[in-house]
């Protein structure tokens, strides 16, 4: 089936609602999607039937909320910090930038997601898929590097309390700018030819290329994996166990002289005693 027979097909109100139609017509996921997109899906997905059409606007309805939750939380983050001048400290910077990011990313998201899933396709071209997918993976990434830099920051404030580690604005502006060099740095790789930016699942977003088996390809999936993900799971991981291991041992050491001072009370109210029972012998 090509595409104007299949739009034709969707006008005419025939598979919405029923997939064994769609099988016995023989169409696919590569049908659903415009002629001039073709080459933005993998061959993986070219013998994967249509899913069931109730899926589309379920997704659509929790996509909306999820994104209509997202814009007002991240919002309300923006508009306090933006009012509140106390609250304006190089650790906070970074709670602001990862707020932002996260607002960007579903700016250039949500709304084209959710257009997506009520059409039951990609509704754009091949441009508008590798700025979409762009767009993901970098306010992706500079959301992941800030949660390990927020972790960084807690870890140095904990692990040196009396310490000169107060995180500066200028510093913390500095930290922001290089998490953006940083993340842009590694996603407009594939505009430069390392992997590309492709549809994936059921063809309503785009992301970079993990599926296909050549090297070049997946050495950027390997890389940008390690870049992007596992090292800054690896800060985050490590400065929360230490400060999990700080914290407890500052419990153990406060019930100890907890502990100590109860021994001495007692060893005082003892002598005390002793010593009124002497004196009243004497």
């Amino acid at each position: 089936m090509d595409w104007n027979t299949w739009q034709a097909w969707v006008r005419a109100g025939y598979g919405r609602l029923d997939p064994i139609s769609w099988e016995a017509a023989n169409v696919t996921l590569l049908d659903l999607v415009r002629p001039e997109v073709h080459h933005k899906v993998h061959h993986h997905w070219h013998s994967f039937p249509p899913p069931h059409p109730l899926w589309h606007p379920i997704l659509g309805t929790l996509y909306t909320i999820i994104g209509l939750l997202s814009l007002t939380g991240n919002g309300i983050v923006l508009w306090v910090f933006s009012l509140t001048r106390s609250l304006r400290s190089g650790t906070n910077l970074l709670t602001i930038n990862l707020a932002f990011s996260d607002l960007l990313m579903m700016l250039t998201q949500f709304p084209i997601l959710v257009a997506n899933c009520f059409n039951q396709s990609w509704m754009l071209g091949p441009f508008a898929c590798e700025v979409c997918g762009f767009c993901g993976a970098l306010f992706g990434t500079v959301s992941i590097i800030s949660l390990a830099l927020i972790a960084l920051d807690r870890y140095r404030a904990i692990m040196s309390p009396f310490g000169s580690t107060r995180l500066s604005m200028k510093r913390a502006a500095w930290w922001v700018c290089g998490v953006w060099v940083y993340s842009v740095a590694w996603c407009v790789l594939p505009f430069l030819g390392w992997n590309q930016y492709v549809l994936e699942g059921f063809l309503i977003s785009c992301s970079f290329d993990y599926l296909s088996d050549d090297f070049w390809s997946r050495s950027y999936v390997v890389m940008l994996f390690l870049a992007a993900y596992a090292l800054p799971l690896g800060v985050i991981s490590y400065c929360y166990f230490y400060i999990m291991s700080s914290v407890k041992q500052h419990d153990k050491d406060i019930l100890g002289h907890q502990r100590v001072q109860g021994e001495v009370q007692v060893f005082s109210y003892h002598c005390i005693a002793l010593l009124r029972d002497f004196v009243h012998v004497f």
